[in-house]
């Protein structure tokens, strides 16, 4: 049993280190987009993803998009393995097999491992999130820990707590209960067998449908983790942002937040699906 855990996390938290590594340029964007001022609240002045790339590369240099990358690698290790590591245990506890595979409650072991696993390494995403915003003052990982320790205590490493537990429920749920229908599906419609072109398949229709839904509340925690002290709540965080940029600003950053979260989800379970395989473990 033991085992067999330690292989749920590892195979985890590799393939999401793995996918992070990819992707963290993306990552990078689309913080940088999801903090845009009130200036730009009119659609046509906001800098867009290719303005907001050329900009950071041209001012900052092009390792500015690696920004974060050690607390991205630790979060996908620490954070992936037990997001996804936790979610087969559990479903197979609430009672989900192969032959018994309910809809409700896929989502609820993704929603329960997902909660459990943002709770735990929120310090490390904080971190990330603070190195990533633009004219960040920090040097290193260290730098935020000081700082937010200095002026908010222990607990300041915690803020964006409650955006974060929402967001990682919403996405785990999302992403493991439609990647499990989409790949019955996929191999319904396509007559194909449960393969690296399965993979790939499910794992493109998974990332849709998981930025969607996840959207407006990663923009509520990305704001909450740089703004600090400025939001006193998620509801205040929310409030603040349509107020300032309109209904339409809940969804600031969607593109970049796309183009990162597709490829990243395809990564994951095409380099999970093998790393399974290989430690013995079943395909998800």
């Amino acid at each position: 049993m033991t085992e067999s855990l330690l292989k749920e996390f590892l195979t985890s938290g590799i393939s999401v280190g793995c996918a992070n590594f990819v992707t963290l340029p993306l990552d990078v964007l689309k913080v940088r987009l999801q903090t845009q001022g009130a200036s730009f609240s009119s659609r046509a002045a906001a800098p867009g993803l290719l303005a907001t790339t050329s900009s950071i590369v041209r001012h900052e240099g092009f390792l500015a998009l690696y920004s974060g990358l050690i607390p991205a690698l630790s979060r996908g290790l620490f954070y992936g393995g037990a997001r996804l590591g936790t979610y087969g245990p559990i479903k197979t506890a609430l009672g989900g097999d192969k032959e018994n595979n309910s809809l409700l409650r896929n989502i609820l072991a993704g929603c329960l491992s997902g909660a459990f696993a943002a709770a735990v390494t929120n310090p490390i995403d904080l971190v990330k999130t603070r190195l990533q915003a633009k004219d960040s003052p920090f040097r290193n990982a260290a730098d935020v820990v000081r700082y937010v320790v200095k002026e908010q205590g222990i607990s300041g490493l915690w803020t964006g707590t409650t955006p974060s537990v929402i967001r990682a429920a919403a996405l785990t749920a999302t992403q493991c209960a439609s990647y499990d229908l989409a790949k019955q599906w996929w191999m319904r419609q396509t007559g194909m067998r449960d393969n690296v072109a399965t993979h790939l398949g499910a794992s493109m229709l998974t990332g849709l449908a998981t930025t969607t839904i996840t959207a407006p509340v990663d923009l509520v925690k990305t704001n909450m983790f740089v703004g600090g002290r400025r939001y006193k709540s998620v509801l205040h965080c929310a409030m603040t942002i349509v107020k300032e940029d309109g209904p339409m600003g809940l969804l600031k950053g969607w593109t970049a937040q796309y183009i990162r979260l597709g490829p990243q989800t395809m990564v994951i379970f095409v380099v999970m699906e093998q790393l399974r395989r290989a430690s013995g473990l079943e395909s998800l």
